[in-house]
């Protein structure tokens, strides 16, 4: 029987189900509305809206940072800095470490450091490793030093610990030698902050410009420094001169006009040029002019000369002239701990001032007296150039010494 065959009544008692029809109804209608919408839109939307193959959607991340620096050189984007790729770096970071790898690595942070350096330094702070973190670290000081070396100086000054600020200062120095003035400047003002270890800063500085080949500004630096640094300054930078660049570092330290700079740059030269060429450094001491430091420096010279040579440096000293500054030098020679006795004594009486011959002939046979008394004794019977100090302070060594070899034993004692 159809509705409407019904009565009001009997209608009436058949709406839940009708109701219950209806929605049934309309719920088949709108699937199926839907499924023909789905498939009437062309797929080419949905691929222009999907992300490509092998990508991840996310929103770009800011570096950190970035969020709390400023400045031109920030706000570069990374991957158009010169020499810096972004996608490189990502690329060999992410391979197994080798040396090859590690110094790659290092030498893209120290260019990317040149112009961003904040985004360097948080890579650099970034790596695991500690090792590699420290060189990493020095790397992106020297790129920095050498386009900012004061805002690279005072960030390794901050640093706590001494040896790490040190380090640290001496790679900002490798950075910044280029621009010698600038170089300087950054030395002066770490000495301003950290007075204590002016000093090392200094040596560093000296040593990173004779590493250059530019031994004239080390030079220039250290004669500008103060009294109290001056002359430790000035033995660093002629000496490592003078060790590659001897001549020239002489002519250099011999155009000096103050005395005493002068006299601690011919010091500096004599510690580099003995270990390189003691015989032509004998030769150019010999021809300076008399007094002051001549003798001692002489005798610096003379010391490293008897170690390559012995026989062609006393055969030079019996022929040359004779007079105070070579009496010094060969009382150095005397003095030497690693001549034996006899040799010692051999240049010891070739001083031709008696006050001094007496003088280093007491020194060595004190220690003959040690190492063999007879043969001590008989030399000091036989000498005739030890004057009467000496002499009684050598005669009463030999007594203790015969005293002590002739003490009776003790019962239950070896003889």
């Amino acid at each position: 029987m159809g509705f409407h065959g019904l009565r009001p009544k009997e209608f009436m008692s058949q709406r839940p189900y009708r109701a219950i029809a209806l929605i049934f109804f309309t719920a088949i209608f709108g699937a199926v509305m839907f499924l023909a919408g789905r498939y009437s839109v062309p797929r080419t939307i949905f691929q222009t809206i999907s992300p490509p193959a092998n990508t991840v959607a996310a929103a770009p991340e800011k570096s950190p940072v970035h969020e709390v620096t400023s400045g031109k050189e920030e706000n570069k984007r990374p991957s158009v800095l010169a020499g810096w790729q972004e996608s490189d770096w990502q690329q060999l970071s992410g391979q197994l470490r080798t040396p090859a790898r590690v110094t790659a690595l290092a030498t893209m942070l120290e260019k990317l450091a040149a112009t961003d350096s904040q985004r360097a330094l948080f890579l650099a702070q970034a790596e695991g490793n500690l090792k590699t973190r420290d060189l990493f670290t020095q790397a992106v000081l020297r790129g920095w030093a050498g386009t900012a070396p004061d805002k690279a100086a005072d960030w390794a000054l901050n640093l706590a610990d001494d040896n790490a600020r040190e380090a640290a200062m001496a790679s900002v120095f490798a950075g910044a030698v280029a621009n010698p003035d600038a170089a300087i400047r950054v030395a002066g003002l770490a000495a301003d902050k950290d007075p204590d270890n002016a000093i090392g800063f200094g040596n560093s500085l000296i040593d990173t410009f004779c590493e250059a080949g530019n031994f004239e500004a080390a030079a220039r630096f250290a004669g500008n420094a103060n009294a109290g640094q001056r002359s430790f300054l000035l033995a660093e930078a002629y000496s490592k001169w003078s060790a590659l660049q001897p001549e020239p570092a002489a002519q250099a330290a011999l155009a000096i006009s103050d005395p005493d700079t002068r006299s601690e740059a011919l010091h500096g030269i004599v510690g580099g040029w003995s270990a390189a060429d003691p015989v032509a450094l004998t030769h150019f001491i010999a021809q300076l002019p008399a007094g002051g430091e001549r003798g001692a420096m002489l005798g610096q010279a003379l010391q490293s000369w008897v170690r390559v040579d012995p026989i062609a440096a006393s055969q030079w000293m019996n022929a040359s002239d004779k007079g105070a500054d070579m009496d010094e030098g060969v009382a150095s020679v005397a003095r030497m701990n690693e001549l034996k006795p006899e040799v010692a004594i051999g240049w010891a009486e070739s001083i031709t001032d008696k006050n001094l011959r007496s003088e280093v002939l007491g020194e060595v046979l004190r220690s003959w007296v040690l190492e063999n008394p007879t043969v001590a004794r008989h030399y000091f019977d036989a000498t005739s150039d030890l004057l009467p100090t000496q002499r009684q302070e050598i005669r009463d060594i030999l007594t203790t010494a015969d005293q002590l070899t002739n003490v009776p034993s003790q019962p239950g004692t070896a003889n």
